[in-house]
């Protein structure tokens, strides 16, 4: 690759943008004008110009545009530093900005839609299933979700043009608010609006007493049950540590605007693509994280691809970065992808249909022509057999170039749907990417879930999602209420795991009444289980609740691996530990605290992290020693705090001895570090005694024996041998660490028909195997679930596309998800008045100047061949034929096609 991308020459204007390394600038960048490389090329410009990885931050709209920065940012500059900068996507970034900065409990879950609308039925006592089915109850319960946002923002004071969704609020739902704050005798006011939203049942009680005609009387208690819904969603999310995709983005918002002492990391060198494509509350998050010193900011964009304003992306974007980089506006002059006769039909749509300067569009980097045929109309007679030609088309073009990806762009998912069945009739491999997304399947998401588990055992969802699932329960409501009972006795559902059930918690107060516990913790030249060299090691023993008097162990080891001179943002301690202190020999040291540990039982906070380095320190220095027969268990006091106190934004060492005013400092030496472990263990003693009673109290519940039975059966075995594996250096010649496990429990799943199989799995295991995991230096399974969980867990089925590892040739996708896509052949289906523009919208010239844009970003997806297809007629509801007219869009363009 990296030699592909250094002989990659920017044309004049792609240089002067990638020169570009102070101010704001706008780039206005048409497809096909390379801006992967531009942005790719950047970053290694300012890497050479000094400017630190870690203050760059590269903001993309899809997974797919991330992953390819990334995989050219790594073969420009080397992985160390390249993992330092950020790319992904607003979303992501305000997740790891929450996590990160304790702005979240740690152990919170982030919940798609399908669990939104799930938790509501809670509530509205409705199947939750129906609801799912039916179009008007999605967009009914939807309506009740964004309330809980936008009354959020409305009760924070967020200015009016970053509120999102603010129609979820009817010209008669404010109506009915006025009625109220004329009923209550207040103003109407952003407080009495969410005093109404705060209060609703006080405001129900209020109005049954009051006199108001009937009509009034309706609204007023249909926006009433409205908003208690709304904030039983929203409590609900509270008390669960659940968090939602727009929650990512308001807490984000929240925290940055109020950071007055500037706590949070600001960033000096920033990239944003597509930006056309962001809402106002993202792009004022970008504003938020940017560092006010001199920052050099780039936004690039097209104003002919934003199509997006049902996600709350506005065009105006652009205009108001227009104003705020005055001549700083740049505009990308070739196009590297397009041959001439197709850019030729761009650029004449472009200044047609859109408005466009044509001085500023680009030109071909070639004088392709073409052969004539490329460019071509094609009607059908009727509706029903341009489902047949279009597929027929299809397979023709595949025939002539079995090599070549064909695209058939469709305005809706039951287009996709029908068009599926007739490539399928005459036998045409397909992938469609429309209607409800494979990675939202139940069927990948409870694949996933066991990954999520795997990864981090507190994921409150993932483990609702494994219990519905694995039907341990037949609902997913049923589902959640059982793991939030079990969280609330400080368990987590691996306590059933185990035939006589004694739980985590349980087991240590045993173990720390009656059995020796050496404390220790280890200071390591890096986070590399496998690789790193432990450098320090300190441990006390404790009896009977106490330290034992003169057991306290502390060694220095030699090491011939560097050690980082920074921890964060302080100095190492250790270096000057090193160099004042004597050095053991690895093997000496190892040996000296094996013979010291002897049968105690080992225990550290984030124990799983100190006991696999000393486990393959001890294979490298002392191979004569397994760790994992001498010492099988350990407790982790990082694992007891999160059960016993969960909800803490924090489980790091030292927050944890602020929180809880316990004894002990964290100095990342590993002597002290032990003693305010000791603390925290000691702290941990006292919280076990008054949670285990209601821990037997409840397993002895006979539905509780019952469900964890069921539970044992149906995943022990799995789950215990793949957790057996995490810390596992992976060695299968031809299928990655988790690949296998994938593999297994999908296998499982299919066997004891918890799931049908899903048709589309080897896309999803091509994909994961060829692009995520392809290439990694990260053997053992736990190393690939850190590194790829948040992508995984934010997956589309766009993101398969395009992929070398996807066999098929011919994709059937609506517009929204073809975009940033490209296709040797494009046919756009239906193109007929009506649909282009859309019918019920064609006087409404804002959505008509959408729908434009949308044809816009449908042609360009083609690099070879464009196809417009359309039926002269179609049947009417009375069962007669009407006539159609072709796409008034095509006008400008349409003596350039043939057929036309």
């Amino acid at each position: 690759m990296s030699n592909t991308i250094d002989a990659w020459q920017p044309d004049e204007s792609q240089q002067r943008v990638i020169n570009l390394q102070q101010g704001v600038h706008l780039v206005l960048a048409p497809p096909g004008c390379g801006k992967t490389q531009i942005l790719s090329e950047r970053v290694r410009l300012a890497r050479n110009n000094g400017v630190n990885c870690a203050d760059m931050l590269c903001l993309t709209f899809t997974n797919r545009a991330a992953r390819g920065m990334m995989e050219r940012i790594k073969a420009n500059i080397d992985n160390d530093s390249a993992s330092e900068v950020f790319v992904g996507n607003v979303h992501r970034f305000c997740s790891r900005f929450l996590y990160d900065n304790g702005l979240i409990a740690a152990e919170t879950s982030v919940i798609d839609d399908d669990d939104a609308l799930s938790i509501l039925a809670r509530y509205t006592e409705e199947d939750e299933m129906k609801v799912a089915e039916s179009f008007k109850r999605r967009r009914d319960y939807f309506d009740i979700i964004f309330l809980s946002h936008l009354m959020h923002q409305i009760a924070c004071a967020h200015p009016k043009n970053l509120r999102l969704h603010a129609d979820c609020l009817s010209a008669e739902d404010v109506k009915a608010m006025r009625n109220l704050c004329e009923l209550a005798r207040t103003d109407f006011t952003p407080q009495s609006i969410t005093d109404i939203y705060l209060h609703a049942s006080t405001y129900e009680s209020m109005v049954q007493g009051a006199q108001m005609d009937y009509a009034s009387l309706c609204l007023v208690m249909a926006l009433l049950r409205k908003m208690k819904l709304a904030k039983q969603y929203e409590d609900y999310k509270r008390e669960n540590k659940l968090i939602d995709f727009e929650d990512l983005l308001l807490l984000s918002y929240d925290a940055l605007t109020n950071d007055n002492e500037a706590v949070y990391r600001r960033y000096s060198w920033l990239q944003v693509d597509e930006v056309q494509d962001l809402n106002p509350l993202q792009l004022a998050i970008v504003d938020a994280i940017t560092d006010p010193n001199n920052p050099t900011v780039m936004f690039l964009g097209d104003e002919q691809q934003a199509i997006f304003s049902f996600m709350g992306a506005k065009l105006d974007t652009l205009n108001t970065l227009r104003q705020r980089c005055g001549h700083n506006v740049h505009h990308l002059a070739i196009n590297h992808r397009s041959p001439k006769y197709l850019l030729n039909v761009f650029n004449t749509y472009a200044t047609a249909m859109l408005n466009i300067d044509p001085h500023l569009l680009p030109k071909a980097n070639n004088a392709d022509q073409g052969q004539g045929n490329e460019l071509q109309v094609v009607s059908s007679n009727v509706l029903d057999t341009e489902y047949k030609d279009v597929a027929q088309l299809a397979g023709n073009l595949q025939k002539q170039n079995p090599n070549g990806t064909t695209a058939i762009i469709v305005n809706a998912n039951r287009d996709a749907d029908d068009l599926s069945r007739a490539l399928n009739s005459l036998g045409l491999s397909h992938f469609k990417v429309s209607g409800q997304d494979l990675f939202a399947t139940p069927e990948i998401k409870l694949l996933f879930a066991h990954l999520n588990i795997l990864a981090n055992p507190h994921n409150f969802i993932a483990w609702a999602r494994l219990l519905k699932g694995l039907r341990v329960f037949e609902g997913n409501a049923s589902a959640r209420n059982f793991v939030q009972a079990l969280l609330r006795c400080a368990m987590l559902p691996t306590d059933l795991l185990s035939p006589q059930m004694p739980t985590y918690v349980e087991s240590f107060a045993q173990c720390f009444d009656n059995e020796e516990i050496v404390v220790f913790d280890t200071e390591t030249t890096g986070l590399n289980v496998f690789e790193d060299d432990i450098v320090q090691i300190a441990a006390v023993k404790m009896r009977a609740g106490r330290v034992v008097e003169g057991s306290a162990f502390n060694v220095f080891i030699q090491t011939q691996r560097p050690v980082p001179a920074m921890l964060g943002d302080i100095p190492n301690p250790i270096l000057a530990q090193l160099q004042c202190n004597p050095c053991l020999p690895p093997t000496q040291a190892l040996q000296n605290f094996m013979q010291y540990v002897g049968n105690s039982m080992l225990l550290g906070h984030n124990a799983d992290f100190d006991y696999n380095i000393l486990r393959f320190n001890l294979q490298r220095y002392c191979p004569e020693v397994n760790l994992l027969e001498a010492h099988p268990t350990y407790f982790d006091s990082l694992k007891l705090i999160r059960l016993l106190q969960p909800g803490l934004k924090q489980y790091k060492l030292k927050a944890l001895l602020e929180v809880l005013h316990l004894e002990g400092t964290n100095s990342h030496l590993a002597d002290e570090d032990v003693m305010a472990t000791v603390s925290l263990v000691g702290y941990c003693r006292q919280q076990a005694t008054q949670i285990i009673p209601a821990q037997q109290q409840f397993l002895a519940r006979q539905r509780v024996q019952n469900c964890a039975a069921t539970l044992r059966q149906r995943y022990s075995k799995l789950f215990n041998k793949h957790h057996a594996q995490l810390y596992s250096l992976h060695t299968h010649p031809q299928m990655p660490a988790m690949m296998l496990v994938i593999d297994e429990f999908y296998h499982f799943l299919v066997a004891e028909n918890y799931i049908l199989p899903v048709p589309n799995i080897a896309y999803v295991n091509a994909y994961l195997q060829g692009n995520m995991l392809q290439g990694s230096e990260a053997k053992a399974l736990i190393q690939q679930l850190q590194a790829h969980i948040m992508e995984l867990n934010t997956l589309k089925e766009a993101d398969l596309c395009g992929s070398d590892f996807i066999d098929e040739r011919i994709y059937v996708t609506t517009i929204h998800k073809a975009k940033g896509l490209e296709f040797d052949n494009v046919l756009i289906f239906d193109a007929v008045d009506g649909r282009y523009p859309n019918y019920y919208t064609r006087t409404d010239a804002r959505q008509t100047n959408e729908d434009a844009r949308k044809f816009y970003v449908a042609m360009t997806r083609a690099k070879q061949r464009l196809f417009v297809t359309w039926a002269l007629s179609r049947e009417g509801y009375n069962g007669t034929s009407r006539p159609c007219e072709l796409t008034p869009f095509m006008r400008p363009v349409l003596h350039l096609f043939n057929g036309g």
